[in-house]
């Protein structure tokens, strides 16, 4: 199963909605690039309104804005003609229907602060090299080279485990958080709730369709791309 795809033309992002027949509830899975054209936010912003409740991720702390910040670089290098998530969004039309599911900022900062003092390190000082070379002479193509994501993990990221902690971090640890709400809702259900949007980056869900489809026993019943940037 695919959730971002690069191909020779552009790279695309996977929209799942996911069905059970013993009920009402249908799940809407996002499989997010935080940097994009503005036309791919567009439209899931208009995909996103269609939903009853929208569980989106967001860590508000200095740790997470560090990690986040060849974003933020991104959106300013004219070349590229990219936009963040945060700025390409048009949320104002359902915001109230939000969602915070993430881990909180002080419990992130907690986390951070138990990784091996090389692996900070390291990030401390390869984050901002890595986005004064994007500055210069980063392209779509650069963002787009090791961008495509599938169901189970490539060869590339089972024989690299360098960066294992923050991985559990940044992905396992966070996933757990949504997926208690994702049973909560499954368990109660909700008259007024019956399309959920997941809005999450693409590597939260490996986790979230597992849960869904192999625990929850929903089913894929429906798949489409939409374009995340032209290459």
């Amino acid at each position: 199963m695919q959730f971002i795809e690069k191909n020779s033309f552009n790279v695309r992002s996977a929209v799942y909605q996911l069905n059970r027949d013993d009920t009402g509830l249908e799940f809407l899975i996002f499989p997010m690039i935080h940097v994009g054209s503005r036309k791919f936010y567009e439209e899931i912003s208009e995909r996103l309104s269609g939903c009853d409740l929208i569980l989106a991720e967001g860590v508000t702390s200095k740790r997470a804005n560090l990690l986040t910040l060849s974003y933020r670089v991104v959106k300013k290098i004219r070349r590229m003609d990219l936009v963040t998530q945060q700025d390409g969004m048009k949320v104002e039309s359902f915001r109230h229907k939000i969602l915070n599911t993430d881990m909180k900022g002080p419990l992130f900062d907690e986390r951070w602060s138990s990784l091996p003092f090389m692996l900070r390190a390291q990030l401390i000082i390869l984050i901002p090299v890595y986005v004064v070379y994007l500055f210069l002479f980063g392209t779509r193509e650069t963002l787009a080279e090791n961008i495509a994501l599938e169901d189970l993990p490539s060869s590339e990221e089972i024989l690299n485990d360098s960066f294992e902690g923050l991985d559990d971090l940044l992905v396992a640890e966070r996933d757990q958080k949504l997926i208690e709400w994702l049973r909560k809702f499954d368990d109660e259900g909700s008259e007024k709730i019956k399309r959920i949007g997941i809005l999450y980056g693409a590597f939260h869900m490996r986790g979230t369709m597992r849960f869904l489809m192999q625990e929850l026993k929903y089913r894929v019943s429906k798949a489409e791309w939409v374009t995340v940037f032209d290459l």
